[in-house]
């Protein structure tokens, strides 16, 4: 399902693409416990990663390419968020944006000593630059697993097959003139399906090194989501008008169970907690516009349900 917001400006606005680095819901940080989709605990020591050739998407699907020589190399462990200064452009309305990982062909396979030394692309310690037949390391991703994080895993990414595109919705909002497209970077998601057991080490254009190249592209990157896959625990609720002018109402069979309903932004950021108090029914007001979701919480503080709410 697309989501689409809509923030109306004037043309030629600056705008601005911001990531923010993330562990599952949780901020992402170097040692921080992590677990992927397999139930292996991990922990990182190393993440960097290319973010090149960015498209912005708005006004009905009209597609506007950044200039190739806006680019970022992602490093989640110095902050929070990585926010990437895009340039002006006419568009009253973004819908998402597209971006590749990694370094686009024949830049990739060009001579790093070449740029300047604040220049993503000129030589990095660790290194980043593969060789010039091979190129850049597109993903760095080095950490432990396994029983007492005791085997290490390095995960290097690279070749020019495997340039792939990203696409993600954004959440858009104006901060000081400027439009600021924002998404979430999960990367735990990024080792899906990669076993951290016993030690991994995948260097190239293949294997697990392409599998994780593959999880950037696919799973990584988009909005919040947690929790709209998980059973509903037998609760019978709903959550009426959706979509609503606001004021909104949460009805449920028997509230017995049910300690708090959360609102969340599409990145995950709390908007407001109200206390169930076996309450069968609750009003719920929620002022401004855009996506939302009702998080349903038990007495132990885990999400029994989620619903998707949009404010008009």
């Amino acid at each position: 399902m697309m989501l689409l917001i809509t923030v109306t400006l004037s043309a030629q606005t600056e705008v601005e693409l911001k990531i923010n680095h993330k562990l599952g819901t949780e901020d992402f940080e170097l040692d921080a416990v992590g677990m992927n989709n397999l139930g292996h605990e991990f922990k990182t020591s190393r993440l960097e990663y290319y973010l090149t050739r960015i498209t912005i998407i708005h006004d009905g699907g009209t597609e506007t390419a950044v200039p190739d020589e806006i680019m970022a190399l992602v490093r989640p462990e110095d902050e929070l968020s990585t926010t990437i200064a895009l340039g002006s452009f006419d568009v009253t309305s973004i819908e998402s944006v597209k971006f590749h990982i990694g370094v686009y062909e024949p830049v990739n396979n060009d001579d790093p000593t070449l740029w300047p030394g604040d220049h993503p692309l000129a030589p990095k310690s660790p290194s980043m630059h593969w060789g010039w037949a091979a190129g850049y390391r597109f993903i760095a991703y080095e950490g432990f697993g396994g029983e007492g994080f005791s085997q290490n895993f390095q995960l290097h990414g690279l070749g020019n097959d495997n340039y792939f595109e990203v696409s993600s919705e954004v959440w858009v909002e104006t901060v000081d003139d400027v439009l600021v497209m924002s998404l979430n970077g999960d990367y735990a998601a990024g080792l899906k399906d990669i076993d951290l057991t016993a030690g991994t080490i995948s260097h190239g254009e293949t294997g697990d090194a392409k599998k994780v190249l593959e999880n950037w592209r696919d799973v990584v990157f988009g909005l919040y989501t947690a929790g709209m896959d998980a059973p509903a625990a037998n609760l019978e609720w709903s959550v009426y008008p959706n979509p609503s002018d606001g004021n909104v109402w949460v009805s449920f069979k028997n509230a017995a169970d049910v300690q708090s309903i959360q609102i969340l932004n599409p990145l995950g950021a709390l908007v407001q907690t109200v206390f169930v108090n076996a309450q069968n029914q609750l009003e719920v007001s929620i002022p401004e516009s855009g996506v939302y979701f009702v998080n349903v919480l038990n007495e132990s503080g885990e999400i029994m349900a989620t619903e998707r709410l949009i404010i008009n």
